[in-house]
């Protein structure tokens, strides 16, 4: 058996440990544009890389007892550190098939085939490292302790790099560029040899050039393309059939926020919606809205409302930037004040200062059903919610469901939380009224008032011609609920409500 010192073993171990809590992150970031960021997302993720880690030690043992050879033990190595390079190049085409599969089924298929391999090979590390470091019988445990110790501290470490440094600073496809060099030092590292260490740098200089050519490839129909430290963000244009063009910001690859270059007016059906406001609340004042993005729904509320001021609460950063840098925003006008922060931490906060009362609060938090933020569907959110507004406020929202059927599930919790609390509740479905396409997922606007609203006041007396046809989808019917349970913060099922009809 060829010889390698305890304290290079111990170097490896630490470095390998960290490389695979880093990838398991990046993982979920790679994933999160086909697949949102759900719960079953990072089951997928975890119970794959884990099945694989725990293959890996199984082959990693029994492999070093049988040849516990050093050169072998750098190969594996190096070929994980070549497999760092196919995620970057066969990733796009994985998701674009997994999107074909479900939720579920792809995420269990995509993280098998861009991960799993690399965690094998990863997991063999540890115990082909201690069955070389083993020397003595009776001091086998502590070394193999004093191993798998280092390794764990690795990955600790490794996880606090990547997700508060790596991957917010430089992105999921840097970091893996940098994994894949990192094993590839670790390789020489553990064993050198002049011709071998040739031929290393030779494929990876050549599986980078190739890479590179792919990723510059994918990032051509993008305007922007980047992770932030929250989501993965796409900025493009597309033309309509009209001629015109339309620029989207996507998020986690769905369509998130958007406007018409050539024209003011709001680019998705759903937005015009929140008009309705001035319908169910006069003299508005004083408002808040959850989720910016592209801040299409706030620069509308400022044209047309000049007295008006809206505080949003955006927790990334980064989407404003990239609003005001592609999408028109102006951060320094004075009536709006943005709040970089999860809405639910707002929500507590406001509620407990007792300062702010809105007259609306307009929620479009929800535009993906693949990672809706479950805390903002419960029923102690709402009543935050409903503590915040005024005596006579106004809580608009959007979701994404049916109205009945089996895709009706979330949509259905939703409305039996929020009328809880509220006095009236009113629900109008965007694209459609007829009764065989009220089990289709679409936007449904939920409308919840404090105060008693006459409903068939409103619809007889409004003569105004956009908000009277915006009136013309409001739901008379009755929505049954008696199947369905509350939305708690202790009970949100929202992931497996809506994990059928995932709408990439």
């Amino acid at each position: 058996m060829q010889e390698i010192s305890i304290k290079k073993l111990y170097l490896i171990v630490f470095s390998t440990g960290a490389v695979v809590m880093i990838l398991e992150l990046i993982g979920s970031r790679i994933l999160a544009p086909a697949l949102g960021t759900s719960i079953f997302i990072w089951t997928s993720l975890l119970g794959i890389i884990l099945g694989a880690m725990s293959l890996g030690y199984f082959l990693g043992g029994k492999l070093a007892d049988q040849n516990p050879n050093v050169k072998f033990f750098s190969l594996i190595i190096f070929t994980s550190g070549v497999l760092m390079f196919f995620i970057i190049i066969i990733k796009t085409s994985v998701l674009e098939f997994s999107v074909l599969l479900g939720m579920k089924n792809g995420a269990i298929f995509s993280a098998i085939t861009l991960f799993a391999l690399p965690a094998v090979l990863l997991g063999a590390v540890s115990p082909y490292a201690a069955r070389m470091a083993i020397k003595e019988v009776e001091s086998s445990g502590r070394t193999m302790g004093n191993l798998y110790a280092v390794s764990t501290f690795g990955s600790i470490i490794g996880t606090f790099l990547a997700g508060f440094y790596l991957i917010p600073n430089f992105g999921s496809t840097s970091t893996l560029y940098a994994l894949a060099f990192l094993l590839l030092f670790i390789s020489i590292f553990s064993y050198y040899d002049r011709i071998r260490t040739i031929g290393m740098l030779a494929s990876f200089l050549f599986l980078f050039g190739f890479s590179l050519i792919v990723s510059a490839i994918e990032k051509e129909e993008f305007i922007a393309n980047e992770d932030s430290a929250y989501n993965r963000i796409r900025i493009y244009d597309r033309e309509d059939e009209n001629g015109g063009i339309t620029r989207i910001m996507a998020v986690e690859n769905f369509f998130d926020s958007g406007m018409f270059l050539g024209s003011e007016e709001l680019a998705f059906d759903y937005t015009r919606y929140y008009r309705l406001d001035e319908i169910f609340k006069k003299n508005i004042k004083k408002t808040a809205l959850f989720g910016g993005a592209a801040y299409s729904v706030p620069k509308d509320f400022l044209r047309r409302n000049k007295e008006g001021t809206i505080d949003v609460i955006e927790i990334d950063l980064r989407t404003t930037e990239l609003a005001e840098k592609y999408f028109h925003l102006d951060t320094t006008d004075k009536r709006l004040h943005i709040y970089h922060e999860d809405a639910r931490i707002f929500l507590n906060r406001t509620e407990r200062e007792g300062k702010n009362k809105y007259d609306v609060i307009y929620n479009d938090a929800f535009t993906s059903t693949c990672s809706i933020p479950f805390h903002l569907t419960t029923k102690e959110s709402i009543e935050k919610i409903y503590n915040i507004l005024g005596d006579d406020g106004v809580y608009i929202m959007n979701s994404v469901s049916a109205i009945s059927g089996e895709n009706s599930k979330f949509f259905r919790a939703e409305y039996k939380t929020i009328k809880e609390k509220f006095e009236n509740v009113f629900v109008f479905p965007v694209l459609s009224m007829e009764k065989s396409l009220l089990e289709d997922v679409q936007n449904i606007m939920i409308i919840a008032t404090k105060k008693r609203v006459d409903i068939d006041e409103i619809l007889e007396n409004n003569k105004e011609k956009e908000t009277g046809e915006l009136l013309k989808h409001y739901y008379k019917y009755e929505i049954k609920t008696d199947d369905i349970e509350i939305l708690t913060d202790d009970f949100a099922p929202v992931d497996h409500y809506t994990s059928d009809f995932c709408i990439f």
